[in-house]
């Protein structure tokens, strides 16, 4: 645990003062804040939302009056869609994020971008610029 702690302190310093030749400055973005504001989010929780609601009616209407068996494996596949959707929403999602990102870092010059949540302090807030430049 100490060697983990010494490690983390080092790679710290040197992001803090070890780095004075490179390009130092580094974003951080609050994921929590951009789930919550992001307009592209709630749409695309919204468009998830109805599609898994038109999935689950059309569950129910292609189960009703089949055998066990014949309603498991519809279930399966239902299940599978399901999966596709949620896979499909979130590589949206991510690829919109990391276009956000990119250009940002771009513009304002910065080395990395890191999650506020997991640097205790420092770096350039880019959470505002991130909602407004998500498609």
């Amino acid at each position: 645990m100490k060697k983990v702690i010494a490690g983390l302190m080092i790679a710290c310093s040197l992001l803090a003062f070890g780095c004075s030749s490179r390009n130092a400055d580094f974003g951080v973005v609050d994921m929590k804040k951009v789930e919550e504001q992001s307009q592209v989010v709630k749409d695309m929780k919204a468009d998830y939302a109805k599609k898994a609601q038109e999935l689950q009616a059309s569950l129910e209407k292609d189960t009703q009056g089949k055998s066990a068996e014949e309603a498991q494996k519809i279930v399966q596949d239902k299940s599978a869609q399901m999966q596709v959707m949620q896979s499909e929403a979130q590589n949206k999602l991510k690829a919109s994020l990391d276009t956000a990102l990119t250009q940002i870092a771009k513009e304002k010059k910065l080395g990395a971008v890191l999650y506020k949540e997991v640097v205790p302090q420092g770096g350039v807030d880019i959470t505002d610029e991130v909602i407004k430049k998500m498609k």
